[in-house]
């Protein structure tokens, strides 16, 4: 109704209201409607003066006195508050950041004098608002769970849901929001873990700290989980002080750690459940070509098809095949099918070339080589050829070593295989790393232990860690006098369980001395220190690192220093975070694994990267002048 017409009391003037204590003396003018119309025009003034504080620059929630310094940390203009953490960066994703983001952007989204600091700060914020916007959504549709509930389903629990929902719902919400019935199915488990199984889960993308699709991962590991260990699950993932700046990636091998360690037995029932469904899938790239993938294969089988692979793309190289090593490596599986003869190609194309140059017979290693055998067909330069050792929970052994090739029974470890030693020596259920595959359970870590002590070939790293996961201490295995391999080369005997003894305790403040035994062999650990300011110990006199500082870079440092990339060091440049021609030093603290892409990035105006002083701890800043730090690996925990 237009008010400009109503000859009535208001609403709140309710006979059924007490009498005012005070009386109601006031003098009314005689028409109501001049009474609204002089309110009307009040407010409008009231939102002009609030319009004009904006465009003057004054910061809307404070109340500023004319003459008045500026609020500490908010600067002038349409982005001020988005700085680096200042309030609005940091500010929750609510109506307020919403409308400030909005008049910021400006109202053709032309950013104007809007700093680039304060771009990214916008761009947070819109990133926070979407996780927001992406929780209503699920929230809407737990409230369509609880309306459509199947027959005989009653409502329970602190969220009241059923615990099956109607048939039928899935195709209801397919309809209205167009979308596949997947991706509905998707919609309601999703919306439904989240309301009865994840409360912490929910919370963080309520605040915009994770998105949907990490928030869909953690729902996706923690499905053979009960509601209380499912809890547990959440907890030990977002006790991690950096799960805001994790990757997808990053935030993925997170839960497959935490849901392995709360319960081994669901993680590896998820894994025999899933090869049931094993299976080759077949699409179309986006490019026009196809993809051909074998999927919930067993992970000995891959790792084993992975290094056949790579062997034959050697081969390829040295014959002298054109091609990338990835590249090659497809070659190598076209070959496997028919639909490829890499070297008949090349000898019709080129009948004159020289003898040596064979597949088979490895002379005339060209100089490359070296490099492409390290990275594995990747876009990074060359890596340390010793496997990146780690260890969680106090301390963990690990599986690594020599070319690659079976001894015996056993599996030369080029596997890179992280374990706590309460795994390995079946006094608790954890999880181990594969690198390559990501987190594994125990069942695994102790199958592929054991397949790695049958060979003679396999070298031992034990490294420390502290209570979050970062490196401490490491220690490179040394043959103690009773290792089987100083007997018979060719294969260590089955002779009991893994065991970790403490032979010295050594002086105050040391980790000791160390002997590890598994199928007879015997290795000797002693530590050497990680943390704390770097004494340049393992300093190189030149530009290149020698052996043990490019695998201690390793042991900090298992991927690109960059905290968005999960590029595996020995795929990665040795990089100086200052430039070694320019002064920079040759060390722990001073240089790390970069991919060759963010090494092209620092190459360019605004990046900068900046060693801490502490080993493996690096600073990058941005063009926009944001900096970031990143430390070193943490391991399973």
């Amino acid at each position: 109704m237009d008010r400009a017409v109503i000859r009535t009391e208001p609403s709140w003037l309710d006979d059924d209201l007490p009498p005012d204590p005070e009386g109601d003396d006031r003098e009314w003018p005689g028409d109501l409607a001049e009474v609204i119309a002089q309110s009307d025009a009040d407010e409008a003034e009231q939102a002009e003066i609030r319009w004009r504080l904006l465009a003057n620059d004054v910061e809307t929630g404070f109340a500023h006195v004319p003459g008045a310094p500026v609020v500490p940390g908010v600067q002038t203009g349409p982005g001020g508050g988005f700085g680096q953490g200042q309030p609005w960066d940091l500010a929750a994703p609510d109506v307020a950041l919403a409308a400030r983001t909005d008049y910021a952007s400006g109202a053709t989204r032309d950013f104007a004098a809007v700093s680039d600091d304060e771009v990214f700060g916008v761009l947070g914020a819109r990133r926070k608002l979407e996780a927001r916007q992406v929780w209503e959504r699920l929230a809407a549709v737990a409230e369509i769970i609880r309306r459509r509930p199947a027959a005989g389903c009653k409502l329970r629990g602190p969220a009241m849901m059923p615990q099956v929902w109607a048939e039928g719902t899935a195709g209801e919400l397919s309809i209205a929001l167009a979308v596949d019935r997947r991706t509905a199915d998707h919609l309601l488990s999703l919306a439904w873990d989240l309301q009865v199984k994840l409360p912490l889960t929910s919370g963080k993308l309520r605040d915009g700290v994770i998105d949907e699709r990490k928030a869909a991962t953690v729902a996706s590991y923690s499905a053979n989980l009960t509601s209380e260990e499912a809890r547990q699950a959440e907890a030990i993932l977002f006790a991690h002080p950096d799960v805001e700046m994790m990757t997808h990636g990053m935030l993925r091998d997170r839960i497959a750690r935490a849901v392995i360690e709360v319960n081994p037995d669901a993680a590896r029932r998820r894994r025999e459940d899933a090869a049931q469904e094993c299976r080759i899938e077949i699409r179309g790239e986006e490019s026009g070509n196809a993809m051909i993938a074998g999927r919930e294969l067993p992970s000995m089988a891959v790792l084993r098809m992975d290094r056949l692979l790579t062997a034959r793309a050697r081969q390829f190289k040295r014959a002298g095949v054109d091609g990338d090593m990835d590249t090659l490596r497809v070659l190598a599986f076209l070959e496997r099918f028919g639909e490829a003869n890499p070297l008949d190609d090349l000898a019709k194309a080129s009948p004159a070339r020289p003898a040596g140059r064979q597949a088979d017979g490895g002379q005339d290693r060209k100089p490359g080589d070296e490099d492409d055998e390290r990275g594995g067909g990747n876009d990074g330069g060359p890596g340390p050829r010793d496997p990146a050792p780690g260890g969680p929970g106090g301390g963990a052994c690990t599986c690594g070593g020599g070319a690659g090739s079976d001894t015996g029974s056993g599996i030369a470890a080029r596997i890179h295989l992280t374990a706590p030693v309460s795994t390995l020596t079946e006094l608790a259920g954890r999880p181990g790393v594969l690198r390559g595959t990501g987190p594994i359970d125990p069942e695994q870590v102790r199958d592929l232990a054991d397949a790695a002590a049958k060979s003679a070939a396999t070298t031992y790293d034990f490294t420390l860690t502290d209570q979050a996961g970062r490196p401490v201490a490491h220690a490179c295995g040394k043959t103690g006098p009773e290792d089987a391999s100083r007997r018979n080369a060719q294969h260590a005997p089955d002779r009991g369980p893994p065991e970790l003894t403490l032979i010295d305790r050594g002086p105050p403040g040391s980790h000791g001395r160390w002997r590890y035994t598994h199928r007879g062999r015997e290795m000797i650990f002693e530590f050497e220190d990680l943390t704390g300011p770097c004494d340049h110990r393992h300093q190189a006199d030149g530009h290149d690192p020698g052996r043990h500082l490019r695998h201690l870079t390793a042991v900090l440092n298992q991927t690109c220093t960059h905290s968005a990339c999960r590029r595996p060091e020995f795929q990665c440049d040795y990089d100086h975070a200052h430039p070694y021609d320019q002064g920079g030093i040759t060390c722990l603290c001073q240089a790390g694994p970069v991919c060759r892409r963010h090494h092209q990035d620092k190459q360019r105006p605004g990046w900068r990267v900046e060693g801490t002083g502490a080993r493996g701890w690096f600073r990058w800043r941005t063009p926009n002048g944001r900096t970031y730090l990143t430390g070193p690996t943490t391991y399973p925990v």
